[in-house]
């Protein structure tokens, strides 16, 4: 127990040492293009704006913070849009869908990684 205890505890310094050991480096130019391809896809909030109700609607299609599909919104149940994906259904708070742009792709985005998605929706089921 007190050796995961101390391995814990050195965690962050043990992740954060080469990010130091390597700050005076040149780039790696294949770790450049990598997170400038990144950064090209990433949400861009002055992009966005929160999503109406009116373009929250069944058969809109909502992609996540990479660009890609999220899924298809199935129906709007109080401030939750219910997303199908793969035969699944996810929760989506409304609150949480903006219209926007996501790199090259227009329309219907949330800041919502898929683990976050899939978080939520399992809190939701669990809930009495």
């Amino acid at each position: 127990m007190r050796k995961a205890l101390a391995l814990l505890a050195l965690a962050p310094a043990l992740l954060a040492a080469p990010a130091l050991a390597q700050s005076d480096a040149e780039p790696v130019p294949g770790n450049v293009e990598r997170v400038d391809g990144t950064v090209d896809k990433a949400v861009d909030a002055a992009n966005l704006t929160l999503a109406t109700r009116e373009q929250v609607r069944p058969g809109a299609e909502i992609h996540g913070p990479d660009g890609k599909s999220v899924g298809t919104v199935q129906s709007i149940e109080g401030d939750t849009a219910v997303v199908i994906r793969g035969g699944k259904l996810y929760n989506i708070p409304l609150a949480e869908i903006y219209h926007g742009a996501v790199g090259t792709t227009q329309g219907l985005v949330t800041k919502l990684s898929n683990a976050e998605i899939q978080a939520r929706t399992t809190a939701a089921v669990e809930s009495p």
